[in-house]
């Protein structure tokens, strides 16, 4: 087993951009604070989710989408062409042109005026207890969780869309990355196990050492 420790941020986005579009199997523990509900007289605002997920990297979203939306609607992958939208980020390419898990925001951060970096993930499920932290309020209960996400914007991501997660690298504590070889029909199993999630913008405010190993 061959082990790389990183110690910052930027050897992280270093080994991103060397494994290209290879796709890999990761466990991830992040810091976050939750982003996708209103500002404004919510007191779960400020609140950090502390999460480890498994889920991968690189695997081919336009093909996952094509392949769900023809099996739901009876048709023909090869009838079905997906162009994703805009969005507030965008991929990395290779040199060949071809999307990366390494992501960069389209504006530079208000607060800093640099521009962030992102690991987009496909996330498969949770691993142990996630936490709630409120900066005032402290962990959050059961009750608590629930009410802050009945405050969350809605999410109105079509079901033939698999969710994704983009992490603000800032926001990772520890990744473990797994090669794996992924064939288009596991391709298209994946998109099902992940149609229940949804998209999630994350991001943090304190960065902190990173660690990375490769198995």
């Amino acid at each position: 087993m061959n082990t790389i420790t990183i110690e910052n941020k930027a050897e992280l986005v270093g080994f991103l951009k060397s494994i290209g579009t290879e796709c890999r199997f990761v466990t991830v523990d992040t810091e976050t604070v939750v982003k996708n509900m209103p500002k404004t007289g919510n007191p779960y605002w400020g609140t950090v989710k502390i999460a480890r997920r498994n889920g991968f990297v690189n695997a081919d979203f336009v093909k996952a989408v094509e392949k769900r939306y023809a099996e739901m609607n009876g048709l023909d992958q090869k009838d079905v062409t997906y162009t994703p939208g805009k969005v507030w980020y965008h991929h990395v390419m290779t040199a060949e042109n071809k999307p990366m898990c390494l992501c960069e925001g389209n504006q530079p951060n208000k607060k800093t005026g640099r521009i962030e970096q992102y690991m987009q993930i496909f996330p498969l499920r949770n691993l142990g207890e996630t936490l709630y932290v409120h900066p005032r309020l402290g962990k959050l209960s059961k009750e608590q969780i629930k009410d802050m996400e009945g405050r969350m914007y809605a999410d109105n991501s079509p079901e033939w869309k698999p969710g994704v997660i983009t992490l603000a690298i800032d926001s990772i504590r520890t990744v473990t990355f797994r090669k794996v070889k992924l064939l288009n029909d596991t391709a298209s199993r994946l998109a099902g196990r992940l149609a229940a999630w949804k998209n999630t913008r994350v991001s943090t405010v304190k960065p902190a050492r990173v660690v990375a190993a490769e198995v």
